[in-house]
């Protein structure tokens, strides 16, 4: 943007205003609050002052963090995973965050560009009352990324719900109303009717075990639709060589579903899946660990990417976890990337459905190393064609690339 965001400095800590660049101001008064007004306005995350952080106290959902103060929990990392893969979708993806404030003025800037100017001067009466999740992440993505994903981050934006002329016993009210009003999703309610034993019997003892978050509130950093989206790439039954599944990448409740689908059924291919699972987890970890130094091999630099304006990549020294193989990198593989080159070990499996069989042709630790360069190179030339990682994703041609890389590796392995 031309015109920069700007925050006043007050002596008085307790008070804040700001004025930040915005598109369109729309502002409604509360028809049953005398003198209360609504209103809404898209801003650039770059432009939200890390000053608001200080606005929580009307939040009763104050964002956890762990012993190593990262925010925990897979709602932070969805946000942070559309931020940093789909920057544009933002905006449609996220319910935005909710302030309550003294008041709310717009004004044009020299050249034409609207401009919002908002105070706060009571930390018990204002901040951030919802939302506090989606700042956060936005204030940790913006604090831990490079100049190439800053970049990125420019082309995210997120909703400003200004909430003005609210008296003070109304506050918790809001803040309760606001922060009980979304409804358990589908997760929660398998969780709570069992379907999930079967997965957490197979973690159990195994790296990674408490990383998976199987309903909404649990501390886990990967939530279960994940891991049910990585589960059914190798379901034989439903993709074989000819139908991919690329379609994941774009609805993981598919996941979901094709898991209490099949739950039910007998046989089941739920129970042959769920036998490889810690093994399936790994792999999809070993892959991302493995991509980097593939990738500079073949003569690319992954940290460097970049699509247009958008940066993929980038070896900023953040410690990306694999918790499935109890070790940390300084690179974020996207899923755009990683689903393809992962799905295409099933044409390594030898599967009968019928007698409960799913076995490896060539054990994963062996097949990997012969077969990465090749994966990589797919999703190389894939960003050279301009193809970003969420597009990269959502291609079947891709799957099928990749496919058959492992293909042809598995003949000659086996022809030697």
């Amino acid at each position: 943007m031309s015109v920069k965001a700007l925050v006043v400095s007050n002596a008085d800590t307790s008070k804040l205003s700001f004025t930040i660049p915005i598109n369109d101001f729309r502002s409604l008064p509360v028809p049953s609050i005398k003198g209360g007004k609504l209103g809404n306005c898209f801003v650039n995350v770059l432009d939200l002052p890390v000053e608001l952080a200080e606005f929580m106290s009307v939040n009763p959902r104050v964002p956890n963090r762990n012993k190593k103060g990262v925010l925990a929990g897979p709602v932070v990392k969805g946000i942070i995973n559309t931020l940093m893969d789909n920057p544009e979708d933002m905006a449609i993806k996220n319910q935005g965050i909710y302030l309550l404030i003294e008041e709310a003025l717009s004004h044009k800037a020299p050249g034409g560009q609207e401009m919002l100017t908002v105070k706060l001067s009571d930390k018990n009466l204002h901040g951030i009352v919802n939302g506090g999740h989606t700042y956060s992440a936005i204030r940790d993505a913006i604090e831990q990324a490079d100049d190439v994903e800053k970049e990125n981050l420019s082309r995210a934006y997120v909703r400003l719900h200004l909430m003005s002329g609210i008296e003070a016993d109304k506050v918790p009210e809001i803040a309760e109303g606001l922060n009980r009003s979304k409804q358990v999703d589908d997760p929660s309610l398998e969780n709570l009717r069992h379907h999930f034993d079967v997965i957490q019997d197979a973690m159990k003892g195994r790296s990674g075990e408490k990383d998976i978050a199987y309903s909404q509130g649990d501390d886990g950093e990967i939530y279960i639709t994940e891991v049910l989206v990585l589960l059914e790439m190798f379901n034989r039954e439903r993709f074989d060589d000819k139908k991919h599944p690329n379609s994941l990448y774009n609805n993981p409740k598919n996941g979901l579903r094709y898991f209490t689908n099949d739950l039910e059924k007998n046989p089941s291919a739920v129970s042959i899946l769920v036998s490889k699972l810690p093994e399936i987890l790994q792999l999809s970890d070993q892959i991302r660990y493995a991509t980097p130094d593939a990738a500079k091999r073949i003569g690319f630099e992954f940290g460097r990417m970049k699509n247009g304006k958008t940066g993929v990549g980038s070896p900023n020294n953040k410690n990306v976890t694999l918790p499935f193989i109890a070790k940390t990198m300084k690179h974020r593989v996207p899923n755009g990337w990683l689903y393809p080159m992962l799905a295409a070990f099933r044409a390594n499996i030898v599967w009968d459905l019928q007698a409960q069989k799913f076995e490896w042709k060539v054990p994963v630790e062996k097949l990997l190393p012969q077969v990465i360069e090749d994966l990589v190179g797919v999703c190389v030339t894939a960003h050279k064609d301009n193809i970003a990682p969420d597009k990269v994703g959502k291609r079947e041609s891709i799957y099928e690339q990749c496919y058959d890389k492992i293909q042809l590796n598995l003949f000659r392995l086996q022809a030697a």
